[in-house]
């Protein structure tokens, strides 16, 4: 962020850098699927405390990339609890089918996942490789406009944080803006609630999703 005459502002603790997954899943009748949000850490003392909606699969990898261990936590805790309530919702037989479209990642590949899903009825396609961008729904629609309300949540808090010190008489060399992991991990998660809750309200978006991949039934 630059200020008349090129000053600068310093980030306190810039390098504490920490990376995180937001696992989206969308339907072809307008609803945004529970997400999966995947920390970077060894255990459950890397989530960070906040109360997220129960339907939510918060949890943690070493790298914070999907792994095959990670899908199968998301098929056992949002995929298969959400085609169930979605069959009790609309009154359809318990043996219903359901589809699922995965890109190659060699997550969404393994033999016990495919077989997980087989034995529950759920048939999986597969958006070709390097196509993503023509023939995946989230890349088309709703990967960006989730990005951007994240990025816009930042944006207002990095601003504030600056403008409440040059209100207070501070100089704009001497402000520091505190990133520091455990101050920015609680903000982020509101942050992270806050862009799924714009993204499923708008339904419209996501049936614009599908139909500008050409899916269609």
């Amino acid at each position: 962020m630059d200020f008349e005459g090129s000053k600068q502002v310093a980030v306190s603790h810039i390098d504490d850098k920490r990376q995180m997954t937001v696992l989206l899943g969308i339907t072809k009748s307008g609803s945004l699927v529970p997400p999966q949000l995947i920390y970077q850490g060894k255990s459950d003392s890397c989530h960070p405390v906040y109360p997220f909606q129960n339907d939510w699969d918060i949890t943690h990898t070493e790298s914070h990339w999907s792994t095959s261990n990670s899908m199968d936590r998301y098929i056992d805790k949002v995929v298969i609890p959400y085609i169930e309530k979605i069959k009790d919702q609309d009154d359809l037989p318990l043996k219903q089918h359901a589809l699922c479209i995965f890109d190659v990642y060699a997550a969404h590949r393994g033999e016990q996942f495919l077989n997980k899903l087989q034995k529950n009825n759920i048939h999986v396609v597969f958006v070709p490789a390097s196509c993503t961008d023509q023939l995946q729904p989230l890349d088309l629609a709703i990967n960006g406009p989730f990005k951007k309300h994240m990025k816009a949540q930042f944006e207002n808090y990095y601003s504030n944080k600056v403008a409440d010190q040059m209100k207070k008489g501070v100089k704009v060399e001497d402000i520091k803006v505190d990133l520091r992991l455990s101050v920015v991990k609680p903000l982020h998660a509101k942050w992270v609630t806050k862009s799924v809750d714009e993204i499923s309200k708008n339904i419209e978006l996501i049936k614009k999703a599908w139909a500008i991949a050409g899916i269609e039934y």
